[in-house]
């Protein structure tokens, strides 16, 4: 073998070389154009690379949970706030006293989620008018209660 052939084949193989490389050069093009297309897809016309969209999406998650723990602590804020209303009621009717008139006497019970509230009592005679208010905590008044009380007490902690 002369050197003439072996430049020869050393000269194919450089070309057969350079020709294989080609091809996955222009084969890494192709699937670097589809990728950059893709990535127009994803993040729009602006220009602007991949990391720079997910640290934009990143800033809106950041802002989202930031408001979503706003709106938490509003609600519960809220809740203390409607726990301590007025959402068990009764009202009653009756006759207190013979000869003032049908039913002219009045017990109505107010209460919270956790039974507190109070008792509000008017008691109406011919000549006169009673009002007294008992209070109530976790559906247990502290002083005695008349039968109608007790009745109105029952049916608002009921309710």
């Amino acid at each position: 073998m002369s050197t003439a052939d072996t430049a020869l084949d050393v000269a194919i193989g450089a070309a057969g070389a350079a020709g294989l490389l080609l091809v996955i050069t222009l084969s890494l093009w192709v699937q670097v154009r589809r990728m950059r297309r893709a990535q127009r897809v994803v993040i729009g016309s602006r220009s602007g690379d991949l990391v720079e969209y997910a640290m934009s999406l990143l800033a809106r998650v950041e802002q989202a949970e930031n408001t979503a723990g706003a709106a938490e602590s509003a609600v519960r804020s809220l809740t203390e706030r409607v726990d301590g209303c007025f959402e068990r009621r009764a009202l009653l009717r009756y006759d207190a006293l013979e000869g003032a008139g049908p039913k002219q006497s009045v017990t109505i019970a107010l209460m919270d989620r956790t039974r507190s509230g109070f008792l509000l009592s008017a008691i109406q005679g011919r000549d006169y008018a009673r009002i007294y208010i008992k209070d109530v905590r976790n559906g247990l008044s502290d002083v005695e209660l008349s039968p109608e009380e007790k009745q109105v007490l029952a049916e608002a902690s009921a309710s």
